[in-house]
Order: C-alpha cells, then sequence, then structure tokens
C-alpha cells in the first residue's frame, strides 16, 4: 500500500482521540500494519486490524492497551485496533460496511473491538463467503 505520509499525518491530527500521536506510534500503530497489509487509509478513513492471541487478548481487555507486536500475534480473530473517519455517522456507517465486506472476503467470521476510552466491546458476525 502506497499513502502519502501527509494523509496519515492530517487523519491522526484529525483525531481527538489519536491526535497526540508522535513519529513512535505513528511507527508502531500505522507504520506496523501497514507493513502486515492490516490498514486500510481511503476517502478520508484510517483503520488498522490486528490478530492478537487469546492471552494478548485477555491483556488488552483488561489494560485497554494494544501492544504494537499483537499485531501479528499469531490469533485467528479479526481486532479493529484504530478507526478514524473524517465525517459523520453516515461516513462511519459505510466505513464500516467496507470494512464488514474486506473481512468477510478475506474468510473471517468475526471481527471485534474495543473503545479503549470506555472499555465497550463491540464486535460483527461477518457473513460467510
Amino acid at each position: 500500500m502506497i499513502v502519502k505520509k501527509s494523509t496519515i499525518k492530517h487523519l491522526v491530527d484529525s483525531s481527538d482521540y489519536h491526535s497526540w500521536w508522535g513519529d513512535r506510534e505513528l511507527e508502531l500503530y500505522v507504520a506496523r500494519p501497514i507493513s502486515l497489509g492490516q490498514c486500510l487509509v481511503e476517502d478520508g478513513v484510517l483503520a488498522t486490524w490486528g490478530f492478537p492471541n487469546a492471552d494478548q487478548v485477555e491483556k488488552y481487555l483488561a489494560t485497554r492497551r494494544f501492544e504494537s507486536d499483537w499485531f501479528a500475534g499469531g490469533g485467528d480473530t479479526v481486532w479493529l485496533v484504530d478507526f478514524i473517519c473524517l465525517g459523520g455517522k453516515v461516513e462511519i456507517a459505510r466505513s464500516f460496511k467496507g470494512l464488514i465486506s474486506l473481512f468477510s472476503g478475506l474468510g473471517y467470521r468475526d471481527a471485534y473491538w474495543l473503545r479503549t476510552e470506555t472499555g465497550k466491546l463491540g464486535w460483527f458476525k461477518l457473513k460467510e463467503t
């Protein structure tokens, strides 16, 4: 994936939750998943996902912190790690539908995410292809 660094920086800077990120966080939480093919950047959206194993998921839920090594953690379930979407509810819904389609097309049955600021766990039951 070839994406301009300025595009990613704009998306991150536009997010109240991510705007504090510096070069280290961009390396750990954007460059790493890009290198693994686990990042989507398009139309005002940045999404990253990983595959933590069961122990890593337990730690993630307890600490609300996703370690960069967990992007390739050896698990078999997709975890949406970071999601930034410019725009409103319509754009967010469209983006989530796109992610559901992407994950389903890759053969996954479930996808999860954790709202780290609230501890709320979310999930998709994906359609089998």
